[in-house]
């Protein structure tokens, strides 16, 4: 069994350590690196095997001699090019990719693979590796297995360098009826085999007949049911079936399972993992279990559990595996990547507040404007979960980001109206600060600035009679304080929200339509820095303060 991976400057890792307890299960959202650490260790046994068909145990100059492999026959990654194996695509920078293992009984094994054109590369074991390892008989046998596919409608009986073949392009749909031939070889896996179908689906699993031209494999129902083919059965059958078979007729392996929750139901995908942990346990195998599945988290327990989410690393207890499983469905792959390389992390109510803050310190020439431009990125106070149709609270949004970096500082900004207290500003954690009046669009309600955004909309020429109309709408509808002081504390500013009830009306007065507030950014922009409220500032320096900046 490995208890070690070490990768470098393969596909998306370019130094990354994996610590394997035994059973582990690779857990974190799409585009992580989940699968890549899975076909990692199935190239590292493809080229382990192909070298030592050279049947040459000597080093030659200090080094051992190269095996080549040809992309067609590299079953362990599906690739149209060999340069994609490389970090960042640097295949010609004369580095091999090394792909180092640890097993559990002492031995460690690095393997290099060195470019040589993007339809052939070449392997060996580094020169550091021991000869007495390499010449072991079974050091190590690795099966990748990826989510099921449809299964093709005829399949021939192929050898095993095809089945390899087609699994390593993803196509597991087109060889389940030679994994099954294979089963049936042998009694002790082929009875287990069916005793789990039989448990799990309550169907009986038929012997298949490879005598003729196809493969036919079917099931029944019931004893005194017609017999189906198994490509009639359900894709959450069908998933089971595979894995199961691997696991029956690859004992003593590592058995690299991408995903093998896919098509089934969540009640399955319960008891699936457990069930592949009982036969893998009979197996003496090991799984490295790919998946983004929240069942398949919450059934683990927290020590086989590994984050995929900026490095990994082991969930280390109950309350982190909670963690894990809600940010499953929380961060999306942007999340993790901004979260690496952001000074922090800035909630607000929409786009708007945000343009606005940007308008509003370029104007005052306030640092917070490259914090804002540059150095940070933003969610909405309320996020609308596309996955799931219900709402992310920041603070639940934030505890998630903090399995990707848990020193992280955020800063919530919320509406004068939540009617919620602020923290104090420290640099550290998730820290809340709330506007005074009603929304940030109030601070943009000061009669100048709002002149001066008419004119520029309907022109010089025309904007005497606009601004006559608004002029009219602030008498009408503006306490004489309120006129007279904009950047005051009137009941008037503070609690009447702009958005929907000053700025829509004093535009349409004055004549002008289609001002969204989405557009709102734009009176900002033309504000003079006397027009700006003084808690702007404080707030831009809260900004700055909240970040360590």
């Amino acid at each position: 069994m490995i208890r070690q991976v070490i990768l470098r400057r393969f596909k998306r890792f370019e130094e990354v350590t994996f610590d394997l307890p035994g059973h582990v299960v690779l857990a974190g959202p799409n585009n992580t690196g989940k699968t890549t650490v899975l076909q990692a260790v199935a190239a590292w046994s493809l080229g382990l095997e192909k070298w030592r068909q050279l049947n040459d145990w000597q080093k030659h100059n200090g080094v051992y001699a190269k095996a080549p492999m040809a992309r067609q026959a590299f079953s362990a990654v599906p690739l149209r090019s060999f340069d994609l194996l490389w970090n960042e695509r640097k295949y010609k920078s004369k580095e091999p990719i090394e792909i180092e293992i640890h097993s559990v009984t002492g031995w460690g094994v690095t393997l290099e693979f060195i470019a040589d054109s993007t339809e052939q590369i070449y392997v060996r074991p580094a020169r550091a590796a021991d000869r007495d390892v390499l010449r072991e008989r079974k050091l190590l046998e690795a099966v990748y297995v990826p989510p099921m596919t449809g299964l093709s409608t005829d399949e021939p009986v192929y050898q095993a360098p095809k089945v390899k073949q087609l699994l390593g392009q993803g196509k597991p749909g087109d060889v389940i009826r030679n994994l099954l031939v294979e089963a049936h070889q042998l009694p002790a896996a082929w009875t287990a085999l069916h005793d789990s179908i039989l448990r799990l689906f309550g169907y009986i699993l038929l012997p298949p007949n490879s005598g003729g031209a196809d493969i036919i494999a079917e099931y029944q129902t019931a004893p005194d049911k017609p017999k189906l083919d198994i490509a009639s059965a359900g894709s959450g059958f069908q998933q089971v079936l595979m894995l199961l078979t691997f696991l029956h007729t690859r004992p003593a392996s590592v058995l690299l399972l991408d995903e093998p929750d896919a098509h089934l139901h969540v009640i399955l995908q319960d008891a699936i993992y457990g069930e592949l942990r009982s036969v893998a346990g009979k197996q003496n195998s090991q799984l490295i279990v790919a998946t983004h599945s929240e069942i398949i988290i919450d059934s683990v327990e927290p020590r086989e559990l590994c984050i995929l989410l900026d490095q990994p690393r082991q969930v280390e207890n109950e309350a982190e595996r909670r963690r894990l499983s809600a940010a499953m469905g929380i961060l999306q792959n942007t999340d993790i990547m901004l979260a690496r390389i952001a000074d922090g992390i800035l909630y607000v109510e929409g786009h708007t507040d945000i343009a606005i803050l940007r308008e509003w310190s370029r104007v005052l020439n306030h640092p917070a404007y490259n914090t804002l431009t540059t150095k940070l990125f933003w969610k909405p106070t309320v996020e609308e979960n596309r996955l799931k149709g219900k709402g992310i609270e920041a603070r639940n949004h934030y505890e998630a980001l903090q399995l990707v970096r848990d020193d992280l500082p955020g800063l919530i900004i919320l509406d004068g109206d939540t009617r919620v207290p602020a923290t104090p500003v420290t640099g550290q954690g998730l820290q809340r600060i709330c506007w005074q009046r009603a929304e940030i669009e109030n601070y943009l309600v000061h009669p100048a600035a709002l002149a001066r955004y008419v004119t520029h909309q309907v022109g010089e020429d025309a904007a005497p009679a606009h601004l006559a109309d608004l002029q009219t709408f602030f008498t009408d509808t503006f306490p004489p304080a309120a006129l007279r002081d904009p950047l005051g504390d009137n009941p008037f500013l503070l609690t009447t929200k702009a958005r929907k009830q000053i700025l829509p009306q004093a535009f349409t007065a004055a004549g002008i339509h289609g001002i969204e507030y989405t557009r709102y950014h734009e009176i900002a922009a033309i504000m003079l820095p006397e027009e700006i409220h003084p808690e702007v500032i404080e707030k831009l320096d809260a900004i700055q303060g909240a970040f360590g900046l």
